[in-house]
């Protein structure tokens, strides 16, 4: 499995080229990081885009759930491929979804949830308690803790954060429930604090790009 891993993360972009996605370091920490340990675990991912990050996710986890308010077949860009559609309540539509990759991997354990994550009438009850939520959706202050609540909903062990050296309103969300004694801090992931290019662009990280916190 860790050569399959390998050869995914060598054909997915970075940052530097994909604004919109993580980097290849933290893709690299998350993995190393999980290890084997996850094997038997469920997943939720809150912002799947086009399942890059997924794609890793399903390699190292029993089940993924992930969350995006676009269909999964939304466009070509996409990598989720329909298998079948599980339910759909009109509030949101869970689909068992293959992940497009060129090593002829089939992913049958990524469920796809299309809604607003941020619904009054909260998550798909299609999303079982899972023991890790990787948060990588809205960058606001309040939608960040929405994020956290539900996550703590679903009884998660760990949360792990994208962007939270990027957006500042994200670092200081994060940091509100480490002080609160709510989150402990497990692990800073991806690039570190200081500029670095983003699709030609100097981006300032006030720090590291990801962190890994655990629920206390």
């Amino acid at each position: 499995m860790s050569e399959k891993i390998n050869k995914i993360l060598e054909s997915i972009p970075d940052k530097s080229d994909w604004s919109s996605t993580t980097s290849l370091k933290m893709k690299q920490d998350i993995v190393d990081w999980c290890g084997d340990r996850f094997k038997d675990k469920k997943v939720l991912e809150i912002g799947s885009h086009i399942g890059q990050t997924t794609m890793i996710l399903g390699l190292l986890f029993k089940e993924v759930y992930t969350i995006n308010i676009n269909p999964p077949d939304l466009d070509d860009v996409s990598l989720f491929e329909i298998i079948k559609e599980v339910d759909n309540t009109g509030f949101h539509r869970t689909t068992q979804c293959n992940i497009r990759n060129d090593y002829g991997h089939q992913f049958d354990n990524v469920y796809h949830i299309q809604q607003d994550a941020y619904s009054q009438y909260g998550l798909s009850p299609s999303i079982p308690d899972v023991d890790v939520v990787f948060i990588d959706a809205l960058h606001t202050y309040d939608a960040v803790s929405q994020d956290i609540e539900n996550s703590l909903l679903k009884n998660a062990k760990y949360i792990v954060f994208d962007d939270y050296g990027l957006y500042p309103e994200i670092k200081k969300v994060v940091n509100d429930y480490i002080d609160l004694n709510v989150l402990k801090v497990e692990k800073h992931i991806g690039w570190e604090k200081g500029f670095h290019i983003v699709v030609e662009n100097e981006r300032h990280f006030y720090d590291s790009e990801g962190l890994i916190c655990s629920v206390v």
